[in-house]
């Protein structure tokens, strides 16, 4: 019997679903997953927010060390154990057959100033700088920074620093030998005038900058492997072409012909006549457009016995109080020096391009630090301040230095709104301008530097312009504790040509004199002007993170005999310092500089002669506890390259 459905042979439709959205599986299942990651990052991000205390946050590292979740007491220690470690390493740079060694963190262990450190690492700042993170900006910030190291992420804390001006001097010193610049074609040109064209030569040249950001990288990670230096070729500017053949034919006899030619300063001539001229011809430009011009090596010798005319040292107006009145004993003097490369151009474009028959020597002037005024203008009535520092105990040389650096300042006058700067003021530090060496470690060997001494002046200078209430604008601390300048603790200036400087600022209405002088073991500055009734007070410094000194280092060296030691003694105490430097001006305003000063520990640094290899010998099986050996080894010469590192590459 037919259903109601099939009556009349028709299909009914089937009912319609009840109406409504629904869930899809996936849909559900994706909001509760999407609803439980937030949950959880929630809580982590809660949990990471709320758990810091006073530990370092999670994921933060130092030099590649991991200091998360530790105290700041805990880290420094960590942090100074590896920089222990690091400290007894060495650098070792090598081009050829050639290497050359030098200490990670010091070229020199002796009781002078002059330490050129390579590499340094404050742990206490890298420490704090590690503290802030997930404690600095807003809420936010500090939620996101705390919850990203829960998360996995790493964040490098903290900075090493290494001296890549120091590095870059001290490796082209070392390897300049090995380097043969590039020559380009030149001139032989005989009495008759007949010219020649001599082919030049490709030369080869050291990427030293690659090679100092390989030691910097590994410096940031407290680590020091074998560095090669790549060698480059240096391909002249100018080669043998056939230009260069037609213009040795066409241009250099009716240029000979044209001599003499002349060179003029002031109402000064020099003749450049024609068997000179023609010994100073050759080619410049390039390749590609070369030209007639003059040989750079041979117009610089010519032009440097000009410059014995020419030249003129700068001269400061210097004065001195006598019975209480400024008396000028030096008169100011405008400084010229032959700027051999400009004059070399102007030859260029008058004499050849131009076809001048005379050329001006071109020359730079200084001015000099302190020009010449009148004494009754001055405005001098007092001494503002005095410093003494005592130098007991200094090698003849450091004395000399100190001596001769306090008369080059006396008598110097700093001016109202100037700012003063000891490098610039002392000049150039070499033997030309009469300072003389001390002997200190520099990589593997010992060997002069300039500077000892200076230190001296400088940390006498930075208490004198403390004494007067002046603005410090750059001064930094030696990176050892030196005997000559404690007590107090902190309160040390170093320098070194050309860095670091030591500047401050005059900012009395006055001119300020200053007065240098040495007595016995005593030097002394003063600085005379008008006082204007302010105040200095300059509390003892804080002294803190006192660290004994380290082990003795020895570094294995050829050039001694096996057994042989040459140290340099004694070594260094480390500290922290902080000074603090308050002046009330005369309307009560107060200005306040802080100083801060990291002092790393060092021990006594010896160069040890290699001991001849010996014999395998057969395992001890004594019991016994052996006596500990606190001495550090470092080798000259690694020959694990698996560790090195290759700029070749």
């Amino acid at each position: 019997m037919p259903t109601s459905s099939e009556t009349n042979g028709k299909r009914k439709p089937a009912p319609l679903p009840a109406t409504g959205f629904r869930w899809q599986p996936w849909v559900l299942w994706g909001g509760v997953s999407v609803g439980a990651l937030i949950i959880i990052l929630a809580g982590v991000g809660a949990y990471a927010y709320t758990t810091a205390g006073t530990t370092i946050v999670r994921g933060v590292t130092v030099a590649s060390v991991d200091v998360g979740q530790k105290t700041s007491l805990d880290a420094t220690h960590l942090l100074d154990q590896r920089w222990a470690e690091f400290s007894a390493t060495a650098y070792v740079f090598q081009v050829g057959d050639k290497k050359f060694t030098i200490h990670a963190t010091a070229d020199s262990g002796s009781d002078t100033e002059v330490v050129l450190g390579l590499v340094d690492f404050d742990s206490v700042a890298a420490v704090n700088s590690a503290l802030s993170f997930g404690r600095r900006g807003n809420w936010w910030q500090q939620l996101r920074e705390r919850t990203s190291g829960w998360l996995g992420r790493q964040h490098e804390m903290g900075t090493v620093e290494i001296n890549q001006a120091g590095l870059h001097d001290t490796l082209t010193t070392t390897f300049h030998d090995l380097e043969q610049p590039a020559v380009n074609a030149s001139l032989k040109i005989d009495a008759a005038g007949d010219a020649t064209v001599v082919s030049g030569k490709t030369g080869m040249t050291i990427d030293y900058t690659t090679g100092i950001q390989a030691a910097v990288q590994q410096a940031r990670h407290l680590k020091a492997a074998p560095i090669i230096l790549q060698i480059n070729t240096d391909e002249p500017d100018v080669a043998v072409t056939d230009a260069l053949n037609n213009i040795a034919k066409r241009d250099v006899g009716p240029l000979l012909d044209r001599a003499p030619l002349t060179l003029s300063y002031a109402q000064t001539t020099w003749p450049l006549k024609r068997d000179q001229l023609r010994t100073m011809l050759g080619f410049t430009g390039t390749t590609a457009e070369p030209r007639l011009g003059f040989n750079v090596t041979a117009a610089t010798t010519f032009l440097n016995g000009v410059a014995k005319d020419v030249n003129i040292p700068a001269k400061n107006s210097r004065f001195e109080v006598v019975d209480g009145k400024v008396q000028a004993f030096q008169v100011s003097q405008i400084g010229i020096t032959l700027n051999v490369d400009s004059t070399i151009a102007g030859m260029q474009q008058d004499l050849i391009d131009s076809g001048l028959s005379e050329s001006a020597i071109r020359v730079n002037k200084e001015v000099p630090l302190s020009d010449t005024v009148g004494t009754n203008d001055l405005g001098i009535s007092e001494m503002v301040a005095e410093a003494t520092t005592n130098f007991k105990g200094s090698p003849t040389n450091r004395r000399f230095n100190l001596t001769f650096g306090a008369k080059l300042l006396n008598g110097l006058l700093i001016q109202p709104g100037e700012e003063f700067s000891l490098v610039k003021s002392l000049g150039k530090i070499d033997a030309t301008h009469g300072w003389k060496p001390e002997l200190v470690i520099k990589g593997t060997a010992i060997t002069p530097e300039f500077g000892g001494g200076l230190c001296q002046v400088a940390t006498t200078m930075f208490r004198s312009a403390l004494n007067a209430g002046l603005p410090i604008t750059e001064r930094h601390n030696h990176s050892l504790r030196i005997r000559y300048y404690e007590p107090p603790v902190g309160l040390d200036a170093t320098i070194y040509d050309p860095q670091p400087d030591l500047r401050f600022k005059n900012d009395y209405t006055t001119p300020l004199l200053l007065q240098t002088n040495v007595v016995g073991d005593n030097i002394t500055f003063q600085l005379y002007g008008t006082k204007d009734g302010r105040i200095v007070d300059i509390p003892e410094p804080k002294v803190y993170n006192k660290t004994a000194i380290p082990a003795t280092t020895n570094i294995e060296v050829d050039d001694l005999k096996p057994g042989q030691q040459e140290c340099q003694k004694p070594g260094h105490p480390g500290a922290d310092a902080t000074a603090t430097y308050i002046v009330t001006k005369s309307d009560g305003t107060k200005v306040t500089q802080t100083f801060q000063s990291h002092y790393r520990a060092l021990g006594v640094i010896c160069r040890v002669g290699k001991k001849a290899a010996t014999p395998a010998t057969t395992t001890n099986t004594n019991t016994s506890t052996p006596a500990v050996n606190t001495n550090t080894t470092v080798p000259v010469d690694t020959t694990n390259t698996n560790a090195s590192t290759n700029t070749n590459s």
